[in-house]
C-alpha cells in the first residue's frame, strides 16, 4: 500500500501561488515608486517666485527651511527662472561657514528703488525666523555669555515687508517675528500693521520636566524657576513651559493638564478647504497672540486643556487657555497669514519629496505615539496647509 505524504503534496500545490505573490510584491515595491516619481517628473512645474528670511540657520543641515523646500519640491513649485529652490541658498538671513566663520545676505544694502524692484519682481514674502543666532547656537565661546551673532526684525526688513504689503502680495510670517532680539519699536510697527498683537508669552511642550532626565528642557528653565520660587523643582512628568521675560509658569501633565500638549483645533470648514484635522497635538514653540483687526480671521487656534488647578494657575497670570494658531487676513486686500508657532522646523526627509501620491503613505513616516515627534505635525497639518496656500496662490497669479 502507498504511503501518501499530504504535507509534501500541499506544500507542492501552494509553492506555485507563493512564488507569484512574492513576485507581485517584488514588482510592486520597485515599481510603485518609480510610477510615483515619474508621475511627479513629469508633473508641470508651478511658478511662483517667493522671497525667504530666515535668520536662524545654524548649520548646514539648515533643519528650519527643510519642511518647506520638501513641499516646494513636492508641488514642483519653481522660481521664475524655472529652477527648484535650494535650501541652502535661496533665502535672505545667516549664512553658516566651516571653521566658526559666517556670511550674511539681508536687505541692509538696498535702497528703495532696489526694494521695490525686488517686491515688483516677486510673488509672495516668507518670513520663517528672525530669531538669529547666539554665539552657544554657534557653537563658539561656551564658556562666555551667550552673545547675539545676527538676527531680530530690523528696519530694512520692514522697508521690505510694507513694500510687499503696499503691492498687496502675499506675506507668510510665524513665530519669532515679535520676540526678541526685535526691537520694541520695530515690533510696535509690526503689531501695527498686521493687526496681530503679541502678549509677550511664549512656550512649549516638554516630554519630561524632570531636571535630571531630559536633555531638551533647558538650564535657563530650571534657573528661572528657582529664581522666582525658590530652589524646590516638583515637576517630573511631561507638560507646557510659559515664560515671559522674567516670569514663568509650568503645567505638568496630571497635575494641571488634561492633555499633556497644546492642542491645534481648526474649525470645519476650514479644516476642508486646508484638507487639516480637526484637531492634532503640537509639541514645538509657540508664541501667544491676538488680533483686534476684525479683517483678520482666525484659522486654526491652540487650546491648553487644563483642569481646575491648571486654569486657576493660568488666571493669577492672565494667560487665556484658548488663543489663536494660525491667522489670515480675510479681505483678501493684503493677503497675509500669520503662524503662532515654529512651524517650518520639523526633521522631514526631503528625500521623499520627489514622489507623486507620497502623502497617502504619511503613517510610515512618523511615530504617531510619540508626542515629540513633529514629523506627525509636518504631514498632518504643515504640509497641507502650506500646500494649499501656496497652490490657491499660483492659481490666483495664473487667472
Amino acid at each position: 500500500m502507498i504511503k501518501i505524504n499530504t504535507d509534501r503534496i500541499l506544500r507542492f500545490i501552494t509553492r506555485p501561488l507563493e512564488v507569484v505573490i512574492l513576485r507581485y510584491i517584488f514588482i510592486f515595491m520597485f515599481a510603485a515608486p518609480l510610477a510615483m516619481y515619474l508621475m511627479w517628473f513629469f508633473s508641470p512645474k508651478h511658478e511662483l517666485e517667493i522671497v525667504l528670511v530666515n535668520k536662524s540657520v545654524t548649520d548646514d543641515s539648515n533643519m528650519e527651511q527643510h519642511s518647506l523646500n520638501w513641499i516646494l519640491k513636492h508641488e514642483r513649485i519653481v522660481n521664475h527662472s524655472q529652477d527648484f529652490y535650494r535650501p541652502d541658498s535661496d533665502y535672505y538671513g545667516f549664512y553658516p561657514r566651516l571653521g566658526g566663520d559666517f556670511t550674511v545676505r539681508d536687505f541692509r544694502s538696498y535702497d528703495s528703488l532696489a526694494i521695490n524692484d525686488l517686491v515688483k519682481n516677486s510673488d509672495m514674502l516668507y518670513l520663517t525666523d528672525s530669531y538669529g543666532v547666539y554665539t552657544h547656537d554657534y557653537g563658539s565661546d561656551l564658556d562666555k555669555p551667550n552673545r547675539l551673532l545676527y538676527g531680530g526684525f530690523n528696519r530694512s526688513d520692514l522697508h521690505v515687508l510694507k513694500e510687499f504689503r503696499a503691492q498687496k502680495k502675499l506675506i507668510l510670517s510665524e513665530f519669532s517675528l515679535f520676540t526678541p532680539p526685535t526691537m520694541r519699536s520695530m515690533r510696535d510697527s509690526l503689531q501695527s500693521i498686521l493687526g496681530v498683537e503679541w502678549s509677550d508669552w511664549t512656550g512649549r511642550y516638554f516630554l519630561s520636566l524632570d531636571s535630571t532626565a531630559h536633555d531638551e528642557l533647558p538650564p535657563w528653565v530650571i534657573n528661572l524657576y528657582h529664581k522666582k520660587y525658590g530652589p524646590h523643582w516638583p515637576f517630573t512628568d511631561s507638560g507646557i513651559v510659559l515664560v515671559r521675560w522674567d516670569d514663568i509658569v509650568i503645567l505638568e501633565y496630571g497635575t494641571h493638564l488634561l492633555e499633556e500638549a497644546p492642542i491645534i483645533r481648526t474649525q470645519v470648514v476650514d479644516a476642508n478647504h486646508y484638507d487639516l484635522p480637526p484637531s492634532i497635538q503640537y509639541p514645538f514653540w509657540f508664541d501667544i497672540v491676538s488680533s483686534p483687526d476684525r479683517d483678520n480671521q482666525i484659522v486654526s487656534v491652540y487650546h491648553l486643556e487644563v483642569n481646575e488647578r491648571g486654569d486657576s494657575l493660568l488666571s493669577a497670570h492672565n494667560i487665556p487657555n484658548l488663543f489663536p494658531a494660525v491667522l489670515k487676513e480675510s479681505s483678501g486686500e493684503f493677503p497675509f497669514y500669520y503662524f503662532a508657532g515654529d512651524f517650518a522646523d520639523n526633521p522631514v526627509n526631503t528625500s521623499t519629496a520627489k514622489f507623486k501620491g507620497i502623502e497617502r503613505f504619511h503613517k510610515f513616516f512618523y511615530n504617531k505615539n510619540d508626542v515629540e515627534d513633529r514629523r506627525q505635525f509636518f504631514w498632518k497639518y504643515y504640509r497641507p496647509l502650506i500646500s494649499t496656500i501656496l497652490m490657491d496662490e499660483v492659481s490666483r497669479l495664473n487667472h
